[in-house]
């Protein structure tokens, strides 16, 4: 499921999330989230929680998503991205006891656990990443009633519980066994009904809201548990507090409460609570039900049972900012819980340099497969797209093309193509047909298809820079394509006229004295290049059987060629492609299969994986695997003109279904992108 909200990114920025859960459907509302508020919602969940959403909770590493809700399976947990929600995950084989009051992961990301209105009163699961474990067994003493809210300490050594009889507050030992034995209960309990409950980000305190004045109960925590209450604060909140939260930088803490102004702040420290923060101008509209700080501590938002629902602030030292505003798909009805993602998520994406306008396509992608097309950037790219690269930070995306200026270069963020650089100074005197960063980001260069063959520029970020001078040793001829080697210590242009390939040290003055050609030279015309992902292998896509050869690659330059795998490429290759993780190798030629793949190691190509079993449906002109090394796409000339599959140890998986708007003509490069 595909989301625009994947476009609402800010620029430069990680992907945010911000989610709520509610008391009516959908019951769980997501929105992204940037320096600048809201964005678009993203769609709801295919399969939607099943009763009233009661709490909500984002996984460590921001890929996963739980709801606690009223009715059963009572938790719900979907895959998140940058996208949005993923399938559902299946249920746990245990299902928690009654409906969910609040769900937490650990920090470790290696459990969850559901705080419920019935006997155990809490529930709690090892977490894979992709599905429940077997549930742990229930604590040996129980929560005495209904648990309203759950945290685990930031080491994952505890878990604590907030509940409705006395002592309000249980806490436990945590491990990879489960609960152990409960800690003493404090020596002040709480007043009234536990309702939440959150730990210190640095481990040191807990706090518990409740239904009793003080309203909030704060202590010293450490491996032997509660110590003495801290002193309540001097100013306390006005009614039955429902969600407590540190800030994560661990300045402040702030409740959401029953009465007018329906939340309150104050500064925290290792002495406890200080002067309460001035109410925010804004105040939220009645009874609030939760609260969250951005992991960043630059936002703070409330969750209540009016409308807006929701309200977020912009958060500092002073406190409160000017409240955001409202989204522009409200929540439906009262929000009862809220939560930021944990500094954000990865976003992945894929695009293809093509012939016909708009010359380069770019699209969302997950472990579905392409999303929806991003917009054309506002100035095309002039002519036929023949490479496209993204810069290592993700900032940049920049498109090889036929027609002056003949490279196109564009920030890049979440929301796609931002407003295109200014063309470099000095052009490329040719085509350009291939285009690469510099791993280290201070570099770009063109290979193209007259003298000097190759076109390099310092690169800032913001600009292209004055180009470098040319090599003293110039290729031979029409550079195809151009690769950096990982540390950026070295650049190698692949090219139609022998040696086939040149090498040269990089460095920040640009070229250095090339190296020696490789003692035995690829067979023909050289269409691609690329080094492997540790630096230690150097490979050439040709026209010529054996079609592809490699080379050891070290600061000495090529290495004495690998042995040509067992069963070749079929014909010309045309582009070549190492596996992120440095365990594969693909070629993309042209006659069927169209592409083919084998393992890699020091000692070279391995046995060649079976073909996919749909396969391209004509010649490979470009090979990119996807930045996890779990997809794997191929780029030709006839439509779809892309093909994408997913990637494993065993190799291709069932093709990807095609983009809905597909690529307008012959795909020439492809090139697979993430941002953290």
């Amino acid at each position: 499921m595909f989301s625009s909200a994947a476009a609402q990114v800010s620029t430069g920025s990680p992907a945010r999330a911000i989610a709520v859960a509610h008391a009516v459907t959908p019951f769980v509302s997501a929105y992204s989230w940037s320096s600048s508020g809201f964005g678009a919602k993203y769609s709801d969940p295919a399969t939607l929680p099943a009763g009233q959403g009661n709490g909500v909770a984002f996984s460590p590493n921001g890929s996963a998503i739980a709801v606690a809700h009223n009715t059963s399976p009572f938790v719900s947990v979907y895959p998140w991205s940058g996208l949005g929600f993923g399938t559902k995950y299946s249920d746990p084989a245990t299902l928690p006891s009654s409906r969910g009051y609040k769900v937490a992961f650990s920090p470790n990301g290696s459990a969850i656990a559901i705080a419920t209105d019935s006997t155990p009163f809490v529930s709690a699961y090892p977490w894979s990443g992709s599905a429940f474990g077997t549930k742990y067994s229930d604590p040996a003493t129980l929560p005495t009633g209904q648990t309203n809210g759950v945290a685990f300490s930031p080491d994952s050594s505890a878990i604590a519980v907030a509940h409705n009889v006395s002592p309000r507050v249980s806490a436990y030992p945590w491990s990879g066994s489960g609960f152990g034995t409960k800690y003493s209960n404090p020596a002040t309990l709480p007043t009234g009904d536990g309702e939440n409950v959150a730990f210190s980000p640095n481990g040191s305190a807990i706090a518990v809201s409740h239904g009793t004045s003080p309203y909030v109960s704060t202590y010293p925590w450490s491996g032997s548990g509660f110590g003495a209450k801290y002193s309540d604060p001097a100013t306390l909140p006005t009614g039955t507090s429902y969600g407590v939260a540190f800030s994560p930088n661990g300045s402040a803490i702030a409740v959401a409460h029953g009465t007018s102004p329906y939340m309150s702040a104050y500064p925290w420290s290792g002495s406890g609570f200080g002067t309460k923060y001035s109410n925010p101008a804004t105040l939220p509209t009645n009874t609030g039900r939760g609260v969250a700080f951005s992991t960043d501590s630059s936002a703070i938002a409330v969750a209540n049972n009016s409308t807006p629902f929701i309200l977020v602030y912009p958060w500092s030292s002073s406190g409160f900012g000017t409240i955001y505003s409202n989204p522009t798909t409200l929540p439906p009805d009262s929000a009862l819980d809220v939560a930021f993602t944990s500094g954000g998520f990865p976003i992945q994406q894929i695009a293809v340099a093509h012939d016909d306008s708009p010359f380069v396509s770019a699209y969302p992608w997950s472990s579905s497969g392409f999303g929806i097309k991003y917009s054309n950037p506002a100035t095309l790219p002039t002519g036929l797209g023949y490479a496209v690269a993204f810069s290592s930070d993700s900032s940049a995306i920049a498109v090889a093309h036929n027609v002056s200026p003949r490279v196109s270069a564009y920030p890049w963020s979440g929301s796609g193509f931002g407003t295109k650089y200014s063309n470099p100074a000095t052009l490329p005197t040719g085509d350009g047909l291939g285009v690469a960063f510099s791993p280290n980001g201070s570099s770009i260069a063109v290979a193209h298809d007259i003298s000097p063959f190759v076109s390099a520029y310092p690169w800032s970020g913001s600009a292209f820079g004055t180009k470098y001078s040319n090599p003293a040793t110039l290729p031979t001829g029409t550079g195809q394509s151009v690769a950096f080697s990982p540390d950026s210590s070295a650049i190698a242009i692949a090219h139609d006229t022998s040696p086939y390939v040149s090498a040269y040290p990089w460095s920040g003055s640009g070229f250095g004295t090339k190296y020696s050609d490789p003692a035995t030279l690829p067979a023909n015309n050289s269409n691609g290049v690329a080094f492997s992902p540790d630096g230690s292998a150097i490979a050439v896509a040709h026209g010529t059987s054996p079609n592809v050869s490699a080379y050891p690659w070290s600061s000495s330059g090529f290495g004495t060629k690998y042995s040509d795998p067992a069963t070749l490429p079929t014909a010309a290759g045309n582009g070549v492609a190492f596996s992120p993780n440095g365990l594969a190798i693909a070629v993309a030629h042209s006659s069927s299969p169209f592409i083919s793949a084998y393992p890699w190691s020091g000692s070279g190509f391995g046995t060649k994986y079976s073909n996919p079993a749909t396969l391209p449906v004509s010649g490979g002109s470009g090979v990119a695997f996807s930045s996890d090394s779990s997809a794997i796409a191929v780029v030709y000339s006839v439509t779809p003109f892309v093909s994408a599959y997913p990637w494993s140890g065993s190799g291709f998986g069932t093709k990807y279904a095609n983009p809905a708007t597909l690529p307008v003509n012959s795909g020439y490069g492809v090139a697979f992108n993430t941002i953290n």
